[in-house]
């Protein structure tokens, strides 16, 4: 296999892993629920607060007692950004396996690639109309001036994903744990959004319009350009309105502006939208009104985040199945409990 289809993966991988350690309170002392003096209660003891039969091995408090002092619950105590894997993996694959759903059924459907070039040159009329239309001099800018500047905008492009990985890891361990868990719900919503929207008006981007267009692929200029993982028979490539890759980029800068602690992720964050736009454009991936369009998605999402509050029953009855408890830190942020009483309830 190819480096170029492992490092993806393999970053992506490695950089779960940190986010594990790091976030661990075996190493960082970071903290979960302050244990009750008596983790086990004896299922022979009686348990006036039982819903269920008082004392009988299937009361809820002797369940729920277990639970909490059990292996697993133990593990995912001291790894509680685990749990933050999981969440990523569900978001994630959720958009990306309706992405392959969607063009492996309509693959062989010529008039669905017909309607979705139409949809892209309607957007290019309108953009000529009122003057947006700068995709093909930006990007003969690049070609005729600095074409050694292409690989660097393939380079920001397929980064996106690794990066916005690296945002969560950074805002999990230093946002409030509140602000965490709205923005991460807002990715969320922000590819229910896209989906919807990718769905009700594909869109060709510039690279896939006929030659006589103007346009190049400088991401994709053969066959064996990209990786694996890029390119291939599942990815959707009449998918250009809206852009995530630009709507996520400004997500990420508005959060560190807004919440991080540092004053040089403050300063810096802003430059990461900005090389998205031009990369998207450059490349020849997007049109300035899928731009647009993508930047008020996450917008729309964060207003809408909360609608994924209404899971949390489902996922409290599937910890419960599982014999786990959701770790304290998936809910409580640095400094917000007892660092010495939490780490021998770990330990």
């Amino acid at each position: 296999m190819p480096a170029k289809d492992v490092l993806e993966p393999g970053s992506i991988v490695l950089l779960f892993t940190i986010g594990t350690l790091y976030n661990s309170p075996l190493l960082r002392r970071r903290l979960r629920r302050h244990a009750p003096p008596t983790l086990v209660v004896d299922p022979e003891e009686p348990t006036e607060t039982s819903p269920l039969q008082p004392g009988k091995p299937g009361s809820v408090c002797t369940r729920q007692a277990r639970i909490a002092g059990s292996l697993g619950s133990r593990f995912l105590a001291a790894f509680p950004f685990l749990f933050e894997i999981l969440y990523w993996n569900l978001t994630y694959w959720t958009y990306q396996l309706a992405r392959a759903f969607t063009a492996l059924h309509i693959r062989d459907n010529k008039s669905v690639y017909d309607r979705a070039e139409e949809h892209a040159q309607a957007i290019l009329t309108f953009e000529q109309r009122i003057g947006l239309a700068i995709e093909k001099p930006l990007q003969q800018w690049f070609l005729t001036r600095h074409p050694k500047a292409l690989p660097v905008l393939a380079l920001i492009y397929y980064s996106h994903i690794t990066l916005t990985l690296l945002f969560l890891i950074y805002a999990y361990t230093t946002f409030p744990r509140p602000s965490y868990q709205s923005l991460r719900r807002t990715i969320a919503s922000s590819n229910a959004l896209a989906f919807a929207i990718l769905s009700a008006y594909r869109t060709s981007p510039p690279r896939l319009m006929p030659p006589e267009a103007g346009y190049v692929d400088v991401l994709h200029p053969d066959p064996g350009a990209g990786s694996a993982w890029t390119n291939n028979r599942f990815q959707l490539t009449i998918a250009a309105m809206p852009s995530l890759h630009f709507g996520m980029a400004l997500f990420v800068a508005y959060c560190l502006v807004r919440w991080s602690p540092h004053a040089i992720v403050r300063l810096l964050a802003p430059l990461w939208p900005i090389a998205m736009v031009v990369t998207v454009l450059g490349t020849a991936n997007h049109w300035v009104l899928d731009v647009l369009v993508g930047g008020c998605v996450p917008l729309i999402a964060w207003r809408t985040n909360e609608v994924w509050l209404l899971l949390r029953p489902l996922e409290e009855g599937l910890c419960w199945l599982l014999g786990v408890e959701k770790p304290l830190a998936a809910d409580v942020g640095p400094g917000e409990v007892d660092e010495e009483k939490e780490a021998e309830r770990i330990d």
